[in-house]
């Protein structure tokens, strides 16, 4: 939705006829980006109030530049998205060396991201890497 609001904010200010939405510059952009960055924003995640507060806001400057509602239900439309959480006293993550495990604490040893779909289960050798830089003009390889 971000992108969506973003680019509709702009399209909106630069296609209006009402001269106080014609002025779009850096300065009337970042007055958006504050308002949207803004800790009240709760992070704007999907399906929460700070997302609902960010739908409003980009619907009242929509209305303001006398953009008209389309679709099957004004300026929203019906999206289906699917949410995951990762339940943290329901997860874990080991590793196992030579035979030995050794149980990670999710939040400070590793973090567990479910912006993905994470494998169930993975078997994988680790491997040291430095920077994981790789720059021939200095001759330095950490991959080599």
């Amino acid at each position: 939705m971000f992108t969506f609001v973003f680019s509709a904010l702009g399209l909106t200010q630069q296609s209006s006829t009402s001269s106080d939405h014609l002025h779009f510059n850096g300065h009337s952009w970042w007055d958006k980006v504050k308002v949207l960055a803004d800790d009240k924003m709760e992070g704007r995640d999907t399906g929460s109030r700070g997302e609902h507060a960010a739908q409003e806001y980009a619907i009242q400057q929509f209305k303001s530049a006398g953009v008209e509602p389309a679709g099957v239900n004004g300026f929203y439309q019906p999206v289906k998205f699917v949410s995951r959480k990762i339940v943290e006293s329901e997860s874990n993550l080991t590793l196992i060396r030579d035979g030995n495990r050794e149980l990670l604490r999710i939040g400070e040893d590793a973090i567990i991201s479910a912006r993905i779909m994470p494998a169930a289960h993975v078997e994988a050798g680790l491997v040291f890497v430095g920077y994981g830089l790789k720059i021939p003009e200095g001759n330095y390889d950490d991959f080599a």
